[in-house]
């Protein structure tokens, strides 16, 4: 039988959500197509990737130029060659007419919005990516929120909707509650939140950290934990020690396994002015242990976050941040029902089966 060799192109120091799914996708989708990432430049994911036992190769940052791209493809008969995030995409501007087998983009958020983190680099490169983009014929978007971005800014190509997947039978918790709490100096009674995402503007940390000093002043015995790191840590530790609270907000750094820690805590948070994901990763991670999700209402996460389930919240209002940390608070006893709720709701939804199978679909019908 005819298996589909997919070549994953995407930077090698994405350690976001972006990152997760491609690691996800090759390491699940074995029985379906074959995957080899394709690593550009330094960073963690090459080394992640081969932890989980999938094929890597590293390609230098001039990749685009220097021909080992089509050298690679040729050489290991790649049928296909799926691109992700804003230098991948740049990247095929250059290559597309020098390739001799199809091409897709993943578009896993706001193209408009992926360089909040640098004037300059927004005005420079929020251009370059689009251009990227633009080059494209098909498109792999992880919502309907991406794909009718795309089609409001008038991209002819193909549109998949393909929402990220977990796996539900692999989620285990390796080191418990108590361990964790022992580890980062938290009391059994204090009332935890804890934020899992990279520190990038978009991810609206300070806001939160706002909010959260407010609540300190209201609310006895709680606690914030921020796990990822990243471009923002210094003004996120500077607005942490401006405001007094080193002692109730604690940064755990990167994480390999998050999930622990979001065990420990009693309720998630992701204040993001946007996720292109449906749902974020991190909302499924947290469903897996059942625990309730204060999240920012944007894209598609209505779809998953509602009032059974968590809280919404406005990412631009503080004010707003506050209430719902607030309210989570007050009605503790109810965390346990909604984050049930959130794990019954999103656990056939969102499989690694399907998740691996839209793309085999996807797939099919580029080639």
């Amino acid at each position: 039988m005819f298996t589909i060799k997919v070549l994953q192109i995407i930077s090698g120091n994405d350690n976001g959500g972006g990152g997760n799914h491609v690691l996800n996708l090759s390491f699940y989708s074995k029985d379906k197509f074959e995957c080899t990432i394709g690593c550009i430049g330094p960073g963690d994911l090459y080394k992640r990737g081969k932890a989980l036992g999938i094929s890597m190769v590293q390609f230098g940052s001039k990749a685009a130029y220097d021909g080992s791209i089509l050298k690679y493809v040729i050489e290991n008969k790649i049928d296909i060659i799926n691109f992700h995030g804003a230098k991948a995409f740049f990247m095929h501007w250059f290559l597309k007419h020098k390739l001799q087998v199809s091409s897709v983009a993943t578009i896993h958020s706001n193209y408009k919005k992926d360089f909040l983190n640098n004037k300059i680099k927004q005005v420079f490169f929020t251009p370059l990516s689009i251009q990227g983009l633009k080059s494209f014929e098909h498109y792999i978007c992880v919502s309907n929120y991406i794909s009718d971005l795309l089609k409001k800014d008038n991209f002819k190509g193909k549109k998949f909707i393909v929402n990220n997947g977990i796996d539900y039978d692999a989620i285990n918790v390796v080191s418990n509650k108590e361990s964790i709490r022992k580890m980062y100096g938290l009391q059994e009674k204090d009332f935890v939140y804890v934020s899992v995402a990279r520190m990038h503007p978009i991810k609206n940390h300070l806001g939160l950290i706002q909010a959260f000093s407010k609540l300190k002043k209201e609310r006895e015995g709680v606690k914030l934990l921020l796990v990822g790191d990243g471009e923002l840590e210094e003004a996120v530790r500077s607005q942490i020690k401006t405001l007094s609270l080193e002692k109730d907000i604690i940064l755990t750094g990167f994480a390999n396994r998050p999930i622990d820690i979001v065990n420990a805590a009693d309720i998630s948070i992701l204040t993001s002015f946007s996720e292109g994901g449906s749902p974020p990763l991190v909302v499924l991670e947290s469903a897996a242990v059942k625990k309730a999700f204060i999240c920012s209402k944007v894209g598609d996460i209505e779809e998953t976050i509602n009032e059974q389930r968590g809280f919404l919240v406005d990412p631009n209002s503080a004010q707003d941040i506050y209430e719902k940390m607030r309210d989570s608070y007050d009605r503790r006893e109810e965390l346990d029902i909604m984050g049930e709720n959130l794990y019954q709701f999103v656990k056939n939804r969102y499989s690694m089966d399907s998740f691996c199978s839209k793309y085999y679909s996807a797939y099919k019908e580029i080639l």
